[in-house]
C-alpha cells in the first residue's frame, strides 16, 4: 500500500505559500515603538507609533498617546510623525503620481506629467538651510526623491522604462533629475560639487553640501545602529526526511547551526543564511553492499524574506543544499515557516526541488520538519524586528 503522507504535507504546504501570497498585508500588524507625531498646530505628542517595516510609503499611521488610544492618523490630517528607536522622520506632503512601470513597453515616450495625487508621508532624509530632501517608496518600493525649496515641493525625476521600436524593445531612461538639482542648487557662489547618481547615500551628500554652503546647521538624519547589517547565530533541530535510490530517510533527528544576516531599513524582513546540518546515524553508501552507519552532512546556503512586522510572522525562502561527499544529489528547494518575534521558528524545508531534472527525481518531496532558534551575536535584542 502506497504511503500518501507525503503528498498531504506537500499540499498543505502549498496551501500555505498561495495564502502568504494572497494576504501578505493581514500580517502587517507592525509594532507599537516609541515616537511622537506633529499636529497641524505644530504640537509635538510623544507616545508610541506602530512601526510597520513600511516597504511603501505610509498613507496613514497608528499612534498611542494619553488621550489617543490606537487612533489612526491620514497624512492629510497630522504633519508628521516621527520613530525614535529608528531614527526616522516623516513629514506629510500632497505629491503627483506618476505610474511608468518597466513591466511593459511603451510606443511613445511616457509623460512625466502627473495625472493623480495623493497625501503620503514622506521619509525626511535631510533638512536645514535652503533645500530638504525627501524619499518616498512606491508600490513596488523602488525610492523616488523629493526636494524642497522656498517652500516648493518637486519630485526629481528619475525613470527607466523600456519603448518598443520595431518589435524590439529598449531600455530608455528619463534623468531630469540632474538638470532639477543643477537649476535648484545654482544660486550659491561656494557650492562646486558634480552631479550625484540617483541613490539615497549620494543625494544626501549633495544637498547636505548645498546647505552648508550657506548655514552650518544642515542636518542629515543618519541611520539608527538598528539600521546596520545584524548576524544572528541560528541552532536548529527536526525530523529528516529524503528518499533517492536505494537510500531512505524517514523522520531521523537532524541538528545544525548557522547564522543569519538580516537586511536593514526596507529589506529589513530580508535575509540570508548559512547553515550546517547534521543527521547522524544513516545507513549511507554508493551500492546497496556498501552501507555503512555514517553521519549526513549538509551545507544550506538560502534566500528568504517574512511577512509583516508582527510577533507572529510568517516566511519563506529558496535554499541551495549540498551534501558531503555526494551522498545524495544536492538540490535547490523551497522552505517556509511562522516564527515568533523572528527569534523563534517552525519551519518546513525543502519541499519543492528545482533541481529535480538534473538529479532525476521528484519536483515535490518529503520534506524537513524543523525547530529553529536566533540569537544576536551581538548579545543585543533591542533593535527592531
Amino acid at each position: 500500500m502506497k504511503n500518501y503522507t507525503h503528498i498531504f504535507t506537500n499540499g498543505i504546504t502549498c496551501l500555505f505559500i498561495i495564502q502568504l501570497t494572497t494576504s501578505m498585508q493581514a500580517f502587517a500588524q507592525g509594532k507599537f515603538v516609541e515616537g511622537y507625531i506633529i499636529t497641524n498646530q505644530n504640537d509635538t505628542i510623544r507616545g508610541l507609533v506602530r512601526y510597520a517595516d513600511w516597504a511603501m510609503s505610509p498613507k496613514e499611521v497608528r499612534f498611542r498617546s494619553p488621550v489617543a488610544d490606537g487612533q489612526m492618523f491620514p497624512a492629510k490630517d497630522v504633519k508628521g510623525f516621527g520613530v525614535l528607536v529608528a531614527n526616522e522622520i516623516y513629514k506629510s506632503k500632497k505629491i503627483g503620481l506618476l505610474d511608468i512601470s518597466l513591466t511593459q513597453a511603451y510606443t511613445i515616450v511616457p509623460s512625466l506629467e502627473a495625472r493623480d495625487s495623493a497625501y503620503v508621508f514622506l521619509q525626511e532624509l535631510v533638512t536645514g538651510g535652503r533645500a530638504t530632501l525627501f524619499e518616498f517608496l512606491d508600490r513596488a518600493e523602488h525610492p523616488h526623491y523629493f526636494i524642497e525649496k522656498d517652500g516648493h515641493l518637486k519630485e526629481l525625476f528619475y525613470y527607466p522604462f523600456y519603448k518598443a521600436v520595431d518589435n524590439r524593445r529598449y531600455l530608455l531612461i528619463h534623468e531630469e533629475y540632474k538638470e532639477q538639482l543643477a537649476g535648484f542648487c545654482g544660486d550659491s557662489e561656494r557650492f562646486k560639487e558634480p552631479l550625484p547618481a540617483y541613490q539615497e547615500k549620494y543625494l544626501k551628500d549633495y544637498v547636505e553640501s548645498y546647505n552648508r554652503s550657506f548655514t552650518k546647521d544642515s542636518i542629515s538624519y543618519h541611520r539608527a545602529k538598528d539600521s546596520r547589517l545584524t548576524f544572528d547565530l541560528e541552532l536548529s533541530a527536526g525530523a529528516e526526511n529524503w528518499r533517492e535510490g536505494w537510500i531512505e530517510v524517514r523522520n531521523k533527528a537532524t541538528f545544525g547551526f548557522g547564522v543569519r544576516v538580516n537586511f536593514p531599513r526596507k529589506f529589513r524582513n530580508r535575509y540570508v543564511r548559512v547553515n550546517f546540518l547534521l543527521t547522524p546515524n544513516l545507513q549511507l553508501g554508493f551500492s546497496p553492499n556498501s552501507l555503512s552507519r555514517r553521519t549526513l552532512k549538509t551545507l544550506e546556503i538560502g534566500v528568504g524574506r517574512y511577512v509583516g512586522s508582527g510577533r507572529m510572522r510568517p516566511y519563506f525562502g529558496l535554499n541551495a543544499s549540498i551534501v558531503n561527499k555526494g551522498y545524495r544529489s544536492s538540490f535547490l528547494g523551497m522552505n517556509v515557516g511562522i516564527s515568533y518575534n523572528r527569534l523563534i521558528s517552525l519551519e518546513v524545508g525543502h519541499f519543492a526541488n528545482f533541481n529535480c531534472i538534473p538529479a532525476k527525481s521528484s519536483f515535490l518531496i518529503q520534506p524537513r520538519i524543523s525547530l529553529h532558534y536566533f540569537a544576536n551575536l551581538k548579545f543585543k535584542q533591542n533593535r527592531i524586528r
